[in-house]
């Protein structure tokens, strides 16, 4: 009989995280995890403490109440640290972000065990605002530390988390557009889900638009200023219902839950269905990992968004008087993770031919790498190395190198390099 994993998610933010879990069998969705047992307290302050004169550790609001007791002091916006590479020193002793974000970590797990008697996950999911390279790769570590096969790590950004909730739930919800609205207390984010039916596999897209210089926090700390930001919310959702059909609209963040929203709050419940609610992003990524576990039919669907390649990247290797391609780098995978190596010997040719196709137009364009400055050899002496990396989800960079050939042609050390804007192939 197949094992019936327990699944854990994370949704690690810079002002508040919150945690969900699911079991591969016998649940029908996640369940949210509460900081205090039998309620509903989801939020937990991403804030840490070490305790004075002791090696022990605290987080979320018991750090406000040991602060507030003189037992210790807070350690606040720990993901930017960890970005920065800062410390903060405690007792004479220097702790990097790094060392504070893996205590953090292992405090929420530490919650976990004791309110849900939850220890040894089978499987965890970390989502993030957006999948930064060193950040990934440093929560990746944090969890190899703590025990986590590597194999079942996931982190994703939160436009993913979406997908994976959306395509979870019934496809009446997003059978038109969706939008997301995302008012934390350093942001405001507007996102559009929306699905290609004509394609397969489906791509679901998330477009984002940043409106935080407009909408901020302290707007709704006063009542004139709650009148502003209600007037200015509520043209913004008819311009954005006039120009699409939606479904479904989502209200996530601690934004929405001052008490400002008076006209705009009824011309959005005409005729869509609002949800209001914290948990939109964990659960989303709980269900990433049942889908990771083979539950579901996510893998049915492309995941167009932040965070993932739009692009398909193939050599194109002449053979038999035609090219035939090799791909390099599929479109849909988690940019951070993607790229490939390739070795080859040229045959007579003095370029390297790559086609690069949209997820999103289907558009394919040819790139041709000269290699005018490889040293002239007999045919079929040269072996060249093929490297392609992601800077970034807009950017990635292709790298051809002269290898030589064993014994007979050292390497001339030469390369060439191409810098790939995802924009352009679009």
């Amino acid at each position: 009989m197949e094992e019936n994993k327990v699944l854990v998610s994370i949704d690690l933010c810079r002002d508040y995280s919150q945690m969900a879990y699911c079991y591969t069998k016998g649940m029908p969705e996640p369940e949210s995890v509460s900081v205090i047992t039998g309620e509903q307290k989801y939020l937990i302050p991403t804030v840490a403490a070490k305790l004075n004169g002791i090696e022990e550790w605290c987080i979320g609001d018991e750090v406000f109440l040991r602060e507030k007791r003189g037992e210790a002091i807070a350690i606040y916006d720990i993901l930017t640290m960890v970005l920065k590479d800062e410390a903060v020193t405690i007792d004479e002793k220097k702790y990097t972000g790094y060392g504070v974000l893996r205590e953090y970590i292992k405090e929420l797990l530490n919650l976990l065990k004791r309110n849900y008697h939850i220890t040894n996950p089978d499987y965890i999911v970390v989502t993030i605002e957006y999948p930064d390279r060193l950040l990934v790769k440093l929560i990746r570590a944090i969890l190899e530390e703590l025990l986590f096969d590597r194999n079942h790590i996931k982190v994703l950004g939160h436009s993913e988390s979406l997908i994976y909730y959306m395509v979870f739930q019934k496809r009446e919800l997003w059978v038109n557009d969706v939008f997301i609205f995302d008012f934390t207390g350093h942001q405001f984010l507007v996102r559009r889900l929306n699905t290609v039916r004509a394609r397969t596999p489906q791509p679901v897209i998330v477009e984002e638009m940043d409106l935080s210089s407009k909408y901020h926090i302290d707007m709704t700390k006063t009542p004139e200023k709650g009148r502003e930001l209600d007037a200015q919310f509520m043209q913004l959702l008819k311009d954005l219902c006039a120009k699409y059909i939606v479904s479904t609209i989502y209200l996530t963040g601690e934004g929405f839950y001052e008490e400002w929203m008076k006209d705009s709050i009824k011309f959005l419940c005409t005729k869509r269905r609002v949800f209001l609610g914290y948990n939109l992003f964990v659960k989303g990524a709980c269900y990433g990992a049942l889908s990771d576990n083979g539950v579901g039919n996510a893998g049915d669907y492309q995941f167009v968004c932040s965070g993932r390649t739009l692009i398909n990247i193939e050599l194109e290797i002449f053979k038999e008087e035609k090219y035939v391609p090799v791909m390099l780098s599929k479109a849909g995978t988690n940019w951070y993770e993607a790229g490939a190596r390739a070795e080859g010997i040229l045959n007579g040719s003095r370029e390297i031919r790559f086609r690069i196709n949209s997820s999103i137009s289907k558009k394919a364009k040819i790139l041709t790498m000269k290699l005018m400055n490889f040293p002239q050899r007999p045919n079929k002496t040269t072996r060249v190395e093929i490297i392609l990396s992601y800077k970034s989800e807009r950017q990635c960079i292709i790298v051809i190198r002269d290898l030589g050939f064993g014994e007979f042609f050292k390497s001339s050390g030469e390369q060439v390099k191409e810098i790939i804007n995802i924009e352009d192939y679009l």
